[in-house]
């Protein structure tokens, strides 16, 4: 096997990073600025309150601990185990009482919504890579702060 084909990591040795979303964080496995897609982690914490959204990308997703609902069907629970294809265009709110954890393949962007159906953000590709670059630059210049006394 060739060395350049293969990227693998262990998602436990990365930090969990931000999201655009507060009370969420992400772990950035995979990122693709030519097609626009990349894989996360992502964990919500209990209650998190997230807006309304639009897949501009289809989402694939599997939840792997906790789960959520979306608000216009609460009967429909996806807990640990459960697979999920958001396809283009799919408009929705989660709801996760308990939190959750998830492995997920974005392919595309995703567009927060008011009320009215009006964009009030976009978090793409980029938007990740650019999170996660400014994260792991904090995290080595406080690493490499001297420690008192030396």
């Amino acid at each position: 096997m060739q060395r350049d084909t293969l990227v693998h990591c262990h998602p436990d040795d990365l930090p969990w990073v931000p999201w655009a979303l507060p009370g969420a964080e992400f772990k950035l496995l995979h990122a693709d600025p030519d097609s626009g897609r990349f894989s996360l982690m992502i964990r919500m914490a209990p209650g998190v309150d997230a807006p309304k959204h639009r897949h501009v990308g289809a989402v694939e997703g599997c939840v792997l601990a906790g789960g959520f609902y979306y608000d216009d069907q609460p009967d429909v629970w996806f807990g640990a185990g459960c697979y999920l294809l958001e396809r283009e265009g799919a408009e929705h709110r989660p709801v996760t009482p308990q939190g959750a954890e998830m492995f997920a393949v974005y392919h595309g962007p995703v567009e927060g919504l008011d009320a009215q159906g009006n964009v009030t953000g976009r978090i793409d590709c980029r938007w990740h890579m650019k999170a996660w670059r400014l994260r792991m630059a904090q995290a080595r210049r406080h690493s490499e702060k001297p420690k008192a006394g030396t």
